[in-house]
């Protein structure tokens, strides 16, 4: 005897939720866009100039100013980064041919250099569909005289990454707007990220020795007691510019934001401390400086309304923060 119409009904939706929960399904059945993958050619060097090889060419001055003070200042225990973005046209495979680019899907993608004493070296990446956290993707050039016009050697950002974990920090500085979630997975150890030119020239030994200092008042980071803590810095540099820093734990390494400090005027002062805090992954927030350049009230002030804990350490006390509780 055959179910009633009702029943029938139920049984067809209780099969086709036994269909979906069989099995996952692939990367690219998830993903929702036709051309999910950046092209490769396009990202290297044939992009109107918005490039690998672009970027390589007309920023080569400033990778080297800035990040030949970083090194030097740090003895070669940092590293450093530049990087912009560039709008690739997208494709509908890694293997593309002809004909199939789509400029109004175009995939946003990361380009960076890197430096270490020993090496420059350039790298690129992208997120499928241009999804915040798409899978990672790096498609390979296919034309060998545009990888020649790249002016540094080339990586896979994967080796790239790994040759920082040896460095006790990375700075990281960026020409425009960057997708954060990159850096806080693909750097494994300490970074601060700061916008080019918000560290003065002559500011970049001082903030060095200021955040080695920060950092020796750790035993190590990946202690699940530093989870729990967020950290707002301040420090000046030897030009005398006001800067602010604030810090999370992520994946057991500390993930800075450094600012130079504009205060103006009395409103100036909430839209810093609104705009910081706003950045923090804690309720516990420690203030580490000597100086916190006139902030103090109003982080308190703030800290009460919205329920934040704060711990004011200035930068000779001796105890670590692993051993805070």
């Amino acid at each position: 005897m055959s179910l009633p119409k009702g029943k029938n009904t139920l049984k067809i939706a209780a099969l086709l939720l036994t269909t979906a929960l069989a099995g996952p399904l692939s990367a690219q059945d998830r993903l929702p866009c036709k051309n999910q993958y950046p092209c490769g050619d396009c990202a290297v060097h044939d992009n109107n100039g918005n490039d690998l090889a672009g970027f390589t060419r007309n920023y080569a001055k400033q990778f080297n100013r800035n990040g030949d003070k970083v090194i030097s200042s740090s003895n070669d225990e940092w590293g450093y980064m530049l990087m912009r973005t560039a709008s690739v046209p997208s494709v509908s495979s890694r293997w593309e041919t002809q004909g199939e680019l789509n400029y109004f899907a175009a995939i946003r993608s990361a380009l960076a250099m890197v430096k270490t004493k020993d090496a420059n070296v350039a790298t690129w990446w992208a997120r499928e569909c241009n999804m915040d956290n798409g899978p990672l993707v790096q498609v390979r050039a296919k034309s060998a005289a545009g990888n020649e016009e790249v002016e540094m050697t080339q990586q896979k950002y994967e080796k790239v990454f790994h040759g920082l974990e040896a460095k006790k920090m990375t700075l990281v500085e960026y020409i425009d707007t960057f997708n954060m979630r990159d850096y806080d997975h693909l750097l494994r150890k300490n970074h601060i990220v700061a916008k080019c030119g918000g560290i003065k020239d002559e500011d970049f030994k001082s903030v060095v020795d200021y955040f080695n200092n920060f950092l020796g008042k750790f035993s190590y980071t990946d202690d699940p007691v530093l989870t729990k803590m967020s950290f707002i810095t301040f420090c000046t540099g030897a030009s005398n510019t006001q800067y602010i820093c604030y810090f999370n734990v992520v994946n057991d390494k500390l993930s800075g934001t450094l600012e130079p400090l504009n205060i103006q005027y009395e409103r100036d002062r909430d839209s810093v401390v609104k705009h910081t805090f706003a950045k923090l992954a804690t309720r516990t927030v420690y203030i580490y400086g000597d100086d916190s350049y006139g902030l103090d009230k109003t982080m308190i002030k703030y800290a009460k309304a919205n329920e934040y804990k704060l711990r004011r350490r200035r930068t000779n006390i001796t105890g670590k923060f692993n051993d805070e509780r």
